[in-house]
């Protein structure tokens, strides 16, 4: 019997857990997951971090050791078999046969699932595919069939569609076609969940997010609640960069580098203020050629979590030397 204020979620665990090789092995740590029905949850984490595990035994693929699970309000494993006609998910690569076209290996399985031979074209429709629902499918792009993997769990009309890591290997227009046929499926009432380790990647589509790492959850929330609760930066460009850390670092600034050569620099438990990290370069004689002060994305939110937590960020060093606190799971 569930009651209305599990209504309110679309999946949730507590104190969840799953260790392999005779629990020495930590894959899923104690979570404690709560996601809302409606819009598109970014469940986010990098590789390694427990989501794909996490899903699985959320679909009844892998056994917990402990902790209970719900979907849709109803515990599972125990009543997976009453809520899953209203899941659908794609946790492995899409098959499909490449010599038939993409309505027909839709209509085949339609068949075998029971479903009217009518919602094939609806789904094509809603993927954006029912042009060329007629083409081979092998002749299909990385893209277009992701989409006809969506288009296949829509068959049954689910409430809630689970997608593990959906964007992976694709080019930047098939990121964007799956980007954009999320947040219309979401926008059509449904509830979408998608698993990924390309955190910006996702901001860009999610309404809401839970980020872990190491099988745990370190934050959860609307996008905007995240993004307001992290640290500004200074993005600083100088000749000399080792020199520039040394000092920052002595004067118990966090820095670390852009991809790009620039430094970004975070004071600690308040704004860090440009004017006063370009005081302190230009009173040593090191002046900047680039300053700024930086907007967060989720990646450098979850890099903060991390780092703040111990669970593996990495803090800009001098070169020739370094400092970790051990790789992130």
């Amino acid at each position: 019997m569930t009651s209305p204020t599990d209504q309110a979620w679309a999946i949730r665990t507590r104190d969840l857990r799953k260790t392999y090789q005779r629990g020495t092995v930590v894959a899923v740590g104690g979570l404690d997951l709560a996601i809302p029905r409606g819009g598109v949850h970014g469940f986010l984490g990098p590789n390694g971090s427990g989501k794909t595990t996490t899903l699985r035994m959320l679909l009844g693929l892998a056994r917990p050791d402990s902790g209970t699970m719900e979907l849709l309000g109803e515990p599972v494993p125990e009543r997976l078999a009453e809520v899953i006609d209203r899941v659908g998910a794609i946790v492995e690569s899409p098959k499909f046969f490449a010599s038939m076209s993409g309505r027909k290996n839709l209509a085949l399985l339609a068949q075998g699932i029971g479903v009217p031979l009518n919602r094939v074209g609806e789904v094509l429709e809603q993927v954006g595919l029912a042009a060329r629902g007629k083409d081979l499918a092998g002749r299909y792009s990385l893209g277009m069939k992701q989409r006809l993997a969506i288009a296949a769990t829509l068959l049954k009309d689910p409430e809630l569609l689970i997608f593990d890591e959906p964007t992976n290997g694709l080019d930047p227009a098939g990121i964007h076609e799956v980007r954009t046929t999320m947040r219309a499926l979401a926008d059509q009432g449904k509830t979408v969940v998608v698993s990924s380790h390309i955190l910006a990647e996702v901001q860009q589509v999610a309404d809401t997010v839970s980020i872990i790492a190491r099988g745990r959850l370190l934050r959860s929330g609307t996008v905007a609640e995240l993004l307001a609760g992290g640290a500004s930066r200074v993005r600083v460009r100088v000749a000399d960069t080792d020199a520039a850390a040394r000092l920052l670092l002595a004067a118990s600034y966090e820095v670390q580098p852009h991809s790009d050569g620039a430094l970004m620099v975070r004071c600690p438990g308040q704004p860090t203020a440009p004017e006063e990290v370009a005081r302190l370069l230009g009173e040593a004689g090191i002046w900047p050629s680039e300053l700024g002060l930086m907007a967060d994305n989720l990646e450098q939110v979850f890099l903060d979590l991390t780092r703040d937590e111990h669970l593996g960020a990495t803090q800009f060093m001098p070169q020739g030397r370094s400092h970790t606190d051990g790789g992130a799971a």
